[in-house]
């Protein structure tokens, strides 16, 4: 996990959906402060017009239904592949907006995003594929009970993404859970550390147990500590 001279420290942190994996990468990002940046991969979801002329006229329903979202052909890996090695070389990059609310990128709109000395990538897929490890120098997998990662991700969606329960729920036994099986698992046996998240989801206004949270980020923390990346 050595870090090459003029290299940006990059550290992936995935999980299945509803693992706290948000949670932790922002958490990480808060305590490094100026000196990290955090990207999603959830911004390199494929725009509409990937899919055809078809589901540029689909509900969200529809395409929920239609299109397995878990999948990583849905996301554009090559590209955050290339946005990844960019960062970690210490370049800035254009990183595309996807919005949930309308299952689309935003068109013609793009993120600045600057390299800093820690660069933390999030996401379900990011170290799916076996080849993206060696582009980080810690790994992480954060990892949940099935119940309580279903309860997040309704909650999530219904607060955030506008989408029924019943929706959520049909999604999750018709796409997510498979894919959490087939495509996010695995890599829990190759990352450095592996976290767990087991506190139980706070109501619905409620902000995250701080307690719960620094039990999540301790782990990482120390490695961070023992690597000189963190005081």
């Amino acid at each position: 996990m050595s870090v090459a001279a003029g290299h940006a420290f990059m550290i992936a942190i995935t999980g299945g959906s509803g693992s706290g994996k948000t949670t932790l990468a922002r958490a990480l990002h808060e305590r490094l402060g100026d000196a990290c940046q955090l990207i999603t991969e959830d911004n390199y979801y494929h725009a509409r017009a990937h899919y055809g002329a078809a589901a540029l006229a689909m509900t969200h329903a529809e395409l929920e239904r239609t299109f397995d979202f878990d999948d990583p052909a849905n996301k554009d890996m090559a590209h955050l592949r290339s946005d990844v090695e960019a960062l970690k070389r210490g370049e800035t990059i254009q990183q595309p907006i996807y919005e949930f609310a309308r299952h689309d990128r935003k068109p013609d709109a793009f993120k600045t995003v600057e390299s800093r000395p820690v660069v933390i990538v999030e996401g379900i897929h990011v170290l799916s594929d076996r080849s993206f490890f060696p582009l980080f120098d810690l790994t992480v997998f954060v990892d949940a009970p099935a119940d309580l990662r279903l309860i997040r991700r309704i909650r999530r969606d219904e607060a955030e993404r506008g989408r029924s329960a019943e929706s959520v729920i049909q999604q999750y036994l018709r796409f997510v859970r498979p894919a959490q099986t087939r495509f996010i698992d695995p890599a829990r046996h190759h990352c450095d550390i592996v976290v767990a998240c087991e506190a139980a989801p706070p109501d619905r206004d409620a902000p995250s147990d701080a307690d719960s949270v620094d039990r999540l980020v301790a782990p990482v923390w120390v490695q961070l500590q023992k690597l000189g990346i963190a005081g």
